[in-house]
Parts: C-alpha cells; structure tokens; sequence
C-alpha cells in the first residue's frame, strides 16, 4: 500500500475518532424539525460538495422513506441538480447568485438550507445563507468554525480537515449520519 493511502486513511481515522455525537446533533434536530413542519430542505455546495448536497438530498428523500403506505418523507433538494436553472442565473447575473436566487424563488418561510463547504469562503454559499435569512428560512453550515459562511449562518456543524478530502470525507460521514437518524424518525412514525 502507497504511503499516501496509508496517510490519508490515518489521517481520515483520527479525525472520525474526534468527531463528537453532539456536533452533528444540530443538523439532525434541524431535520427533523422541518420534515415534522412539513418544510422543504434546500441543500447546496460547490465542486465535490455539490455532489455531496446530491448525495445528500437523495439520501434524505428516497433512503429514509418507509414502505409504509402512506408514510410521509422528506422533502429535499439539491440546489446544484439544475444545471439549466445554475448556468441561466450565471450567466445572465453571476455565479455568485446561483443558490440564493433559487431560494428567493423556492424557499418558504420557516424552510432549511444546508450549505456544505470545505472552506466556508465560497460566496454563492454566503450569499445563500444571507437570502435564506432574509427570507425567514433557516440556515447551516458544515464548515470550518472560524469562515465567513459559518458567521453568517444559523446553525454551524463544524467541519474542518486537514486536507479537502479528508473534509468532503466528514461531510459525507455526517450526511450518513442525519440519514440514519431520520429513517429511525421515519420508521418510528410508520408503527404510531
């Protein structure tokens, strides 16, 4: 095995071990809260993020459903999947408004928008965050602690790698996480 796995794997390791139960709670109470509310969850990131906030939203409104007829799941979405709707608001007003404008036309009062980043400096996620506030929608971040987009938003789950693939690696891990959690929350529903 490379050195470079070795290290990556060791690296990914200890900082799994460091990530605490409770920093991941806040998202997950989010969730649920909005999916009990019945509110729509809007998730976006960029590059590698933006296929996490896919993966994301997938798993949130396909894998936590119950067969349970009648059961009622998750709405999510990934702001990155319409590659028509990002390249319109690109290219006729900036790639800074590609999230936020879809928010101001979806988002309702009382919704969620989760942003994932890697950096927490990318600024169609700040301006996301900025427009969920102003639209009454709540927000968070999984980003590192100290960076704009977790200033400016409602909730922070702290994430922070020592490389970007070790941090995509987090989110993902955390994403699976809040997955599992909801299936229980869904599933529990179902035998009420």
């Amino acid at each position: 095995m490379s050195e470079a796995i070795r290290a990556h794997l060791r690296a990914l390791g200890g900082q799994v071990a460091a990530l605490s139960p409770a920093a991941v709670e806040p998202l997950a109470s989010a969730i649920e809260a909005a999916w009990a509310a019945d509110r729509t969850v809007f998730i976006a990131g960029n590059g590698g993020s933006a296929a996490t906030a896919s993966h994301f939203a997938t798993d949130l409104s396909k894998t936590t459903l119950a067969d349970a007829p009648g059961s009622r799941g998750i709405r999510a979405i990934a702001l990155t999947d319409n590659a028509g709707l990002l390249t319109a608001w690109a290219n006729d007003r900036s790639y800074e408004h590609v999230f936020a404008e879809q928010l101001r036309n979806l988002a309702r009062r009382d919704d969620l928008f989760v942003a994932i980043s890697t950096s927490g400096e990318s600024n169609n996620l700040i301006k996301a965050a900025v427009t969920a506030g102003d639209c009454g929608v709540h927000s968070v971040a999984m980003a590192p602690p100290r960076s704009s987009l977790a200033r400016d938003a409602d909730i922070l789950i702290p994430i922070e790698g020592e490389t970007v693939q070790i941090a995509e690696d987090l989110h993902h891990i955390v994403c699976h996480a809040v997955t599992l959690h909801m299936t229980a929350v869904l599933a529990a529903e179902t035998t009420r």
